[in-house]
């Protein structure tokens, strides 16, 4: 049996087992960012960026393998709700995506339907990485997936807030994860206002009443720390590039910093 790219529980059983999943996005093109993180700090997932980034099918496919040495699962945000990017993802071995922009029930369901296959969605089977090349492991992958493969609606404007509703109550649909800039800019709010905050622990409450698991996206500890509070079960902190300049600012602050001469 083909089990994904990554031999152990899945981060969706994980979830549905009250554990909070900390991992973060990968922005950087290339497989050597994702051994590198997922084999030394123990996260407990990482996410390619696909929307916000240059990572398109063929590098997603690089970076998921280069992920499952150091047996990391890997969430892949699609650039678009696009069969194409689901099915590519899927096929590489991620164990889930996050779907931007998902402003309507119906925009869901399509979701939905991309990422599982029937009878609970469309997904097709093919000789993918994730069935090992060839038909063999298919019907097994296919009840593997349809019981494991995490599916993420992103929640991130105006216009899904007002579907929200009709949104929650999507079969087959697992987590809402709130992207918090676009949807404070959406609404015409500052990022991470008081206005903001109301509204995204609106969407955060509502979810959960609906059974639903959350998740959400943090540039900082501080900000994650407070959203797991709030019963947030996967959270994506900052990146690897927004890790590095950090780490670069803080290390030129201090070279900055007047010697003080004996």
């Amino acid at each position: 049996m083909s089990e994904s790219a990554f031999e152990g529980t899945a981060c969706k059983k994980r979830l549905e087992a009250g554990e909070v999943l900390i991992g973060t996005f990968v922005q950087t093109p290339h497989p050597v960012v994702c051994e590198f993180i997922g084999g030394n700090f123990g996260l407990d997932f990482v996410c390619l960026e696909g929307e916000h980034s240059a990572i398109g099918p063929e590098t997603v496919l690089s970076m998921v393998m280069a992920a499952a040495a150091s047996h990391t699962p890997v969430l892949v945000r699609i650039a678009n709700n696009d069969w194409t990017l689901i099915a590519q993802a899927l096929d590489a071995g991620a164990q889930g995506v996050i779907a931007p922009r998902v402003n309507s029930a119906d925009e869901a369901r399509a979701l939905v339907q991309a990422a599982l296959y029937p009878p609970e969605g469309d997904r097709g089977i093919g000789p993918g990485r994730v069935t090992r090349y060839g038909p063999n492991s298919g019907p097994d992958y296919r009840r593997w997936a349809n019981e494991n493969v995490l599916v993420a609606a992103q929640v991130e404007t105006r216009r899904a807030l007002d579907d929200l509703d009709a949104i929650l109550t999507v079969d087959g649909l697992d987590l809402v994860f709130v992207g918090p800039m676009d949807l404070a800019s959406s609404l015409g709010f500052l990022p991470n206002s008081p206005e903001a905050d109301k509204v995204i622990e609106d969407v955060l409450a509502r979810a959960h009443s609906a059974g639903l698991k959350t998740g959400i996206f943090a540039a900082t500890a501080e900000q994650a720390t407070r959203w797991r509070g709030l019963g947030v079960q996967l959270i994506i902190v900052a990146s690897d590039l927004m890790f590095m300049g950090s780490g670069l600012a803080a290390a030129l602050a201090t070279l900055a910093e007047p010697t003080i001469s004996k």
